[in-house]
């Protein structure tokens, strides 16, 4: 896969999974807004997640160092492969957050009816 695919994947993951904890265990668990503050709350997460993508990203894979080894096209391990991998990271966590959102919305589900 190359990096921007292996971004959108994980992004996509932890956007759809980082809504339920916000959702459910968050302070405004019992309110009428609980999905939409969670929502809020996940893409924020997202977007500092993100920011430590390119802060490693920027140090790791600095324009001074070179590399003797030949590194393909879609290599991830190198600046212009890392930054497609954090383009499709966020992305990834945006669209995961917004389909867990709307999935939410639509089904009304209960937990303490079980």
């Amino acid at each position: 896969l190359s990096p921007l695919l292996r971004g959108i994947n994980i992004g996509f993951v932890h956007g759809y999974f980082l809504l339920g904890p916000f959702v459910k265990l968050g302070p405004l668990r019992d309110s009428q807004v609980a999905n939409f503050v969670g929502f809020v709350s996940t893409i924020s997460l997202i977007l500092i997640l993100t920011t430590c993508l390119l802060i490693y990203g920027f140090v790791t894979f600095s324009k001074t160092k070179t590399k003797t080894s030949k590194t393909s096209a879609i290599d991830i391990l190198s600046s212009k492969g890392w930054s497609q991998f954090t383009s499709g990271f966020i992305v990834g966590g945006f669209g995961g957050a917004s389909i867990a959102y709307i999935l939410l919305k639509l089904i009304n589900f209960d937990i303490a009816a079980f």
